[in-house]
């Protein structure tokens, strides 16, 4: 009868240890899955693109005869939506409205030539001005012609100069400011594009882009080139009864008050 116990522990300890395997197992199959899924989305396939600009109404036959349509890559996770993998996919259509240099071909921008309409529509007083940001900060490609957007700046400071009481002087680094440089504006026309761009390890890889062309006033045009040339932007997407915000802007001093 003494056996019986040792016969329990023993089945116990193997139990425990087929349990022990197959948790070891589920916690491989995991992560490997995660693994390949990131390996996929890193992953770079091939994409057509626009060598340089095609007009709107030009076929896809026109715009590969004449060297306007070329090949790159673009990695898999941000490949925007509908991209052509053949050039059959858009055989007999014609650009719906023009495509930029660098941007990546994709169904939606290509229609039954019946369907092309005039190009650019501007309203009066405005002028239209593009606007290239990377994904995120083109709110991760979700604008659309006719949409309404705010471009946030964010900007560095003059450096400050301090002389102590002993004479001793010092170079301060500016203030950091994030605040509305322009808000509700309308967007004329989006575009993707893909650029080449150097990594901190020197490699260089393409990278998505969103260029929106938008409508702007004469002296918000000098504001917007201004900050495109000497700060960093962010657009929100805004709905159609939004009403301007009236916010001081944010600093690291007052950032979470």
């Amino acid at each position: 009868m003494a056996r019986f116990p040792a016969a329990g522990k023993t089945l116990a300890v193997i139990l425990a240890i087929v349990l022990a395997l197959l948790a070891t197992f589920a916690i491989f199959t995991y992560v490997r899955g995660l693994e390949e899924r990131a390996f996929q989305d890193a992953e770079l396939v091939e994409v057509f693109v626009a060598q340089e600009q095609i007009p709107a109404g030009t076929s896809a036959a026109d715009a590969s005869e004449a060297g306007l349509i070329g090949r790159s890559t673009a990695p898999r996770a941000t490949l925007p939506e509908g991209a052509i993998a053949e050039l059959d996919q858009i055989q007999g259509l014609v650009a719906q409205e023009r495509v930029l240099e660098g941007e990546v071909l994709v169904v939606g921008r290509w229609v039954d030539p019946a369907q092309v309409t005039q190009v650019l529509q501007i309203p009066e007083g405005f002028e239209a001005m593009s606007i290239q940001v990377g994904v995120p900060p083109g709110v991760a490609g979700f604008v659309s012609s006719g949409d309404l957007v705010s471009l946030v700046a964010t900007v560095i400071g003059p450096t400050v100069t301090i002389t102590d009481e002993d004479g001793t002087v010092t170079d301060e680094p500016g203030e950091i400011r994030s605040q509305y440089l322009l808000q509700g504006i309308e967007v004329l026309s989006v575009g993707r594009v893909v650029v080449t761009e150097e990594g901190e390890d020197g490699v260089e890889r393409p990278t998505d882009q969103v260029l929106l062309t938008v409508a702007l006033e004469s002296e918000d045009v000098e504001r917007a080139v201004f900050a495109v040339e000497n700060a960093e932007l962010y657009f929100t997407l805004l709905p159609e009864d939004a009403e301007p915000a009236d916010t001081p802007g944010r600093t690291l001093t007052d950032l979470f008050e």
